[in-house]
């Protein structure tokens, strides 16, 4: 959100976590708006106020009218939690639920007690509620005006990683740099195929972006090489399993045919024996 909203982060101040009592009750992220009267030029928070509760669900996690009532609920904790020294109006909240994939049944349901509008791409709008709200559909976000949301997820394509990396490698200020390592890393790990290809085909990158994520490519790089080294080790450890199975089974098919030997040395000497019988008789 940070990397969402950099054009403005000179007016926002960002509160992970948020305790909403003494109790572990927590909001993902609280972002407090310093300047009233100032639009924020992303579209994201273009409706933000004051106050602005943000909650994240990964594909794992429903969002269902339940998880929306339990958001809503936050929010009046927090406007209660407040308390009267430093007051926050009810008129100062907004409310941002975030997830990959639309959830179309929540949406239908809330379209059948509010209205709901469809503001931009990916961006539904919630009216006549209590708080201002929005459900931020990250996988439906316009590509060309978001790069850092719609990442967080484990289908990225080829082109939206190279477009990842040519974001973070034009990135100067140092709090941005800091804030698009994290999601890269992040993000390597969920595509770790995808990032390990791209990593070998590196002659395709820039020579200035090559300088600014040599150290992360030499991290990973070294990762790569353990890991190969790792399955190298396994498969050697596998073949000498295998030969060792063979021998075994070699032993075991010479024991066979001994036994068949001894079996048909038994049966020619109790032939012997039943002949030398037959004659005495």
């Amino acid at each position: 959100m940070e990397l969402e909203f950099r054009e403005d982060n000179d007016i926002l101040e960002y509160y992970r976590e948020h305790n909403l009592s003494k109790k572990p009750l927590q909001i993902d992220l609280l972002v407090i708006k310093k300047e009233p009267d100032r639009k924020l030029k992303n579209e994201i928070g273009d409706f933000f106020l004051g106050h602005n509760i943000m909650e994240y669900k990964s594909p794992e996690d429903g969002l269902d009218i339940d998880t929306f009532y339990k958001v809503l609920g936050y929010a009046c904790l927090y406007k209660h939690g407040t308390g009267k020294t430093d007051e926050v109006l009810d008129t100062d909240i907004t409310i941002s639920l975030i997830r990959e994939s639309r959830p179309v049944k929540l949406i239908k349901q809330l379209s059948q007690k509010y209205t709901v509008t469809k503001k931009s791409a990916g961006i539904y709008r919630i009216g006549n509620m209590l708080f201002p709200l929005q459900i931020l559909v990250t996988k439906e976000l316009d590509p060309g005006l978001h790069t850092w949301l719609p990442s967080l997820t484990r289908s990225m394509g080829q082109g939206e990683a190279e477009k990842l990396l040519n974001s973070y490698g034009s990135l100067e200020n140092s709090r941005d740099r800091r804030n698009a390592n994290v999601v890269v890393d992040f993000v390597s790990n969920l595509n770790e195929t995808l990032f390990m290809r791209i990593l070998k085909e590196d002659e395709r990158m820039t020579e200035a972006l090559k300088e600014l994520v040599e150290p992360d490519l030499k991290e990973l790089r070294l990762v790569i090489d353990n890991k190969d080294a790792i399955i190298a080790d396994k498969d050697a450890e596998i073949a000498d399993k295998d030969a060792e199975i063979a021998d075994k089974d070699a032993e075991i098919a010479d024991k066979d045919a001994e036994i068949a030997d001894k079996d048909a040395e038994i049966a020619r000497l109790k032939q012997q024996l039943s002949e030398a019988g037959h004659s005495l008789c």
